[in-house]
């Protein structure tokens, strides 16, 4: 069995601006202004899941309890390194309280490839919430932690176009 291995294989963009979820293309998830993220999140800092209410169908003539799948929620934290460079420092500085943007995840590809046109990616239409410093620990660096809050809609299939 081929299992998918995880690490290095993960690429996490915060994209500033994307047209259609559904097929982002090569130029909007490579422009200079987006934040490349994969070499600050910390190995199980991107945590990302998905909460699914559930639609009662009792009827009154119902002696048992039936359920469908109801509305879905993405739930996104990333936990990160600080860095003392300012400019290196980006997911501090520049996803702060209230900025708006898209969450890229690429998985089971190299983190140094490029994107390209026709690799699968999850795409999540966020606000950033307020970063917040972790508590400092011994033997470890200095860590920061982010919700992104989905305003909009989101899509674990997409296909980049060129």
């Amino acid at each position: 069995m081929g299992k998918r291995l995880s690490d290095g294989n993960t690429k996490v963009t915060f994209v500033s601006t994307i047209a259609n979820i559904n097929a982002p293309t090569v130029a909007e998830l490579t422009d200079s202004g987006n934040i490349t993220c994969e070499n600050t999140i910390t190995a199980d800092g991107l945590k990302i899941g998905i909460e699914q209410g559930a639609v009662t169908g009792d009827t009154l003539a119902s002696t048992q309890t039936f359920e469908g799948p109801g509305r879905t929620k993405a739930g996104i934290d990333l936990t990160f390194f600080r860095d003392s460079s300012a400019a290196s420092d980006r997911m501090w500085s520049d996803m702060t309280n209230g900025t708006d943007g898209y969450l890229v995840v690429r998985r089971g590809v190299a983190a140094a490839t490029a994107y390209s046109a026709g690799q699968k990616v999850a795409v999540y239409t966020v606000t950033c919430g307020e970063p917040s410093e972790l508590a400092p620990e011994a033997e470890t660096y200095d860590r920061a932690m982010i919700k992104l809050f989905p305003s909009g809609t989101y899509t674990r299939e997409a296909t980049v176009a060129a």
